[in-house]
């Protein structure tokens, strides 16, 4: 392997015709540009220049090394640089807020993997289930339902969600299964309340092509959606939830799903940021991240045609 700094010493002369002016260029003696002149040519076993007591020349091998060797070094150069120019862009702080249980399931062991391929970078996560003004509260990123109209925004799909109703099967063991919405009446209902509102979520059917809303009264009301998960694994009662909590109770038999017929599957979950313009190296790095690591979670995804699930 040839000595990078012998390459340079003779790029700078040979471009400049001159050990001295080389040797000003480097910050070195014009002595010492000599002497690595003198080894790359030993090292080359070839005359790289022809010397005159006024000038230095370069030989035609010379010319040829130099259209060889510049534009390599100069490669290698811009791929120090832009090397350093990464590194300083994922320096600073990365603000994110996300949904309650899908931030702390999903976004916040992405945080930790990204954290480690970026170890200078500051990630601030935020879990909320409310409202939250991303400008105004000064979040680059934020992981929500629904699809943003304004045009100001990009929504990256991170995740469909479908909405499943679930009980326990000791609860259905216990009171039976209802087998459509309007049998929910007669059993004991765990609703989630709205941060924001305070309100109680309807619960979501579909009815053909539409939307049908249905009001709830509850026995139980949570406001987190891993809790209500967690009280209709324990027997609480039956539960409306997303997709990406319910399916992993489902699969390991914890809860069984019902009412498939009326399920909604239009959902979805999204990476929302200001638009391209603002956006930096760090935010889109991340969110190719979390999509790519969201990605292998197919455990996560309710298909349309999904393969039988235990007790559904």
């Amino acid at each position: 392997m040839l000595d990078l700094r012998l390459i340079e010493t003779f790029i700078q002369a040979a471009r400049r015709e001159s050990f001295s002016a080389a040797a000003k260029a480097l910050g070195v003696s014009p002595g010492a540009v000599s002497q690595n002149i003198k080894a790359l040519e030993e090292r080359l076993a070839t005359r790289l220049f022809a010397r005159t007591t006024r000038q230095v020349r370069l030989t035609p091998e010379g010319q040829r090394f130099l259209m060889r060797c510049a534009p390599a070094l100069e490669a290698l150069a811009d791929a120090a640089t832009e090397l350093q120019e990464d590194r300083a862009a994922f320096r600073g702080t990365l603000r994110i807020t996300s949904t309650t249980a899908f931030g702390r399931a999903h976004v916040l062991p992405a945080v930790i993997t990204f954290r480690k391929l970026h170890p200078e970078l500051e990630v601030e996560l935020s879990l909320s289930d409310g409202f939250v003004d991303i400008v105004a509260e000064e979040f680059d990123l934020a992981i929500r339902g629904g699809i943003l109209p304004d045009s100001d925004y990009i929504a990256r799909l991170l995740l469909p969600v479908a909405m499943m109703v679930v009980a326990s099967p000791a609860y259905l063991d216990a009171f039976g299964t209802p087998e459509t919405p309007e049998a929910l009446s007669d059993h004991a209902l765990i609703g989630m309340r709205s941060n924001p509102s305070q309100r109680i979520f309807a619960w979501e059917f579909a009815d053909g092509a539409e939307v049908r809303r249905q009001k709830i009264a509850p026995a139980l009301v949570l406001n987190d959606p891993e809790a209500v998960a967690l009280a209709a694994a324990s027997g609480a009662g039956i539960a409306q939830l997303g997709s990406n909590i319910a399916l992993p109770l489902i699969r390991s038999g914890t809860l069984r799903h019902l009412l498939q017929g009326t399920m909604i599957r239009s959902r979805r979950l999204y990476a929302i940021y200001p638009s391209k313009r603002f956006a930096t190296a760090k935010l889109t790095s991340f969110v190719e991240h979390l999509t790519t690591t969201l990605a292998d979670r197919s455990d996560l995804i309710w298909r349309d045609r999904p393969e039988r699930l235990p007790n559904s």
